[in-house]
């Protein structure tokens, strides 16, 4: 969204909330802060956004809720903790700790390499089959706590409580990434500002991005 863009969402607000007098007449701060919080939402979602917000509360929505219904009415939201977890679990489920080849490797592609006092180990050329079905941010995640290990697990409850607790964690960095692209942008990840967002199929999981490549 533009600043131009900014204004006539204002006027939008302020006729849906003709109570809330301040965004008939905004000033030059206000439109500025709305606008570098919102320039990666189109204008057209922003509109649809507040009319979701105006049959659902009767207080106008904030930048918070306009990005939230905005990306949920495209279809490109970030699944819940319980959401994922359940994609983890379908994912373990079905496929379990079954590798298939990578495509196109060659163990002479791949040289050990020293990393500090480490020496890391020529690739295998194999890789779990259920990573191929799984969104990149969820999968992320389980080779962080280690995907073979979760697989053999005998504490699911436990599993299932440390998983969560990191996904909402990670959740909140994705949403500080995105206020702090507006303030500071030299300063953010841009892995966090636009991580890979996953669309659940009948087919299983396929992953997208924001723009929905």
């Amino acid at each position: 969204m533009t600043k131009k863009e900014t204004v006539a969402l204002f006027l939008l607000i302020a006729a849906l909330f003709p109570r809330e007098k301040i965004y008939a007449a905004p000033d030059s701060a206000m439109r500025d802060a709305w606008a570098s919080q919102l320039e990666d939402i189109p204008f057209e979602d922003a509109k649809k956004a507040v009319g979701v917000a105006a049959c659902k509360s009767p207080f106008p929505p904030s930048i918070n809720e306009i990005r939230d219904y905005a990306t949920r009415l495209k279809g490109q939201r970030r699944l819940s903790a319980e959401e994922a977890w359940g994609v983890a679990m379908t994912l373990m489920r079905i496929y379990g700790t079954n590798t298939v080849p990578v495509e196109g490797f060659s163990s002479d592609d791949t040289p050990p390499a020293r990393i500090g006092e480490f020496v890391r180990p020529k690739a295998s050329g194999v890789e779990y089959e259920a990573k191929r079905h799984c969104p990149p941010n969820v999968w992320r995640l389980l080779e962080q706590f280690g995907y073979a290990d979760m697989c053999r697990s005998e504490n699911p409850d436990v599993m299932r409580g440390q998983f969560m607790k990191v996904w909402n964690q990670q959740g909140e960095e994705v949403k500080e990434a995105r206020l702090l692209a507006g303030i500071a942008p030299e300063i953010v990840n841009p892995a966090l500002i636009t991580p890979s967002l996953p669309l659940i199929t009948d087919g299983g999981c396929q992953a997208t991005t924001e723009n929905g490549k």
